[in-house]
């Protein structure tokens, strides 16, 4: 109760400083996009029993994506709107790549996240509490690289786990946040995607999301309620490719989803 209070608190007054200043709304939001992250976190380890009962153990991450989306739709005004949904529901397995912006990535890859899908993270991860707690009850899958195992090796570990389980894999495809001040772009793409999916002889699903400058943007201390388009690509067959072709295959998909997230972005509008 101390510490809500605090909160509530310090929600008063930066609601009131909101009013005058861009830097006391940004902190606002993402005050408010925290607590929406908790209580969809909450949702998926009080829920993943349930599923683990069912069967259904990935669904659990299913379920906190689309809470965490329905939160900050409501709390903070953003939403998705998603052309070619159908590409995604015709691809089981598959490997899902994505551009990756900001940390409010997440509010359209809760809406897009399909029900039998999960995350592929570092062995690391599962050690820490309470993320890596419900990663395990969710069925995610880890990987470890040890000192003498290639990366394709690796990665073909993987694919034997992801088939096993039946489910399709997310990545963000550059590996890290792209901040891109002068227009909408892509960092160069990481090969482990293209590694799993050719190991596995899943499709690779490519998924636009539009540049995120017009609802937030860190550097200005900018952050607003709007309307992200997200645009699901059509599959592309990986069963036929060979390991030698896998960067030119990596280097095409990247080239068609950076056309694609210039056709979605809207014109970007003056922050001071």
């Amino acid at each position: 109760m101390h510490w809500a209070l605090v909160l509530l608190i310090i929600d008063g007054l930066l609601a009131i400083g909101a009013q005058f200043s861009n830097k006391a709304n940004f902190f606002r939001r993402a005050i408010h996009y925290g607590v929406c992250a908790l209580i969809a976190s909450t949702t998926g380890i009080l829920a993943s029993p349930v599923f683990w009962a069912l069967g259904k153990r990935a669904s659990a991450n299913w379920l906190v994506g689309r809470t965490f989306y329905y939160t900050t739709s409501l709390i903070l005004g953003i939403r998705v709107e998603i052309e070619g949904e159908e590409n995604l529901d015709n691809a089981q397995p598959c490997v899902m790549v994505g551009n990756h912006q900001t940390m409010y990535d997440l509010v359209f890859l809760g809406r897009v996240f399909p029900t039998q899908a999960v995350i592929l993270a570092k062995r690391a991860i599962s050690y820490y509490p309470f993320l890596g707690w419900f990663m395990l009850l969710a069925d995610d899958i880890f990987i470890s690289r040890g000192s003498k195992q290639s990366t394709s090796d690796m990665f073909k570990r993987a694919s034997g786990e992801l088939l096993s389980k039946n489910v399709s894999v997310w990545f963000f495809a550059e590996g890290t946040r792209g901040r891109h001040e002068d227009e909408p772009g892509l960092l160069p793409f990481k090969i482990g995607a293209f590694l799993l999916a050719y190991h596995a002889k899943v499709p690779i699903v490519p998924v636009v999301v539009q540049d995120f400058h017009n609802i937030y943007c860190k550097k200005k201390f900018w952050s607003a309620p709007g309307t992200l388009k997200v645009k699901i690509l059509k599959p592309i067959p990986m069963d036929t490719v060979k390991e030698d072709d896998l960067k030119e295959v990596m280097n095409k998909t990247r080239d068609i989803m950076l056309e694609e997230l210039k056709n979605i972005s809207p014109p970007r509008i003056a922050i001071s």
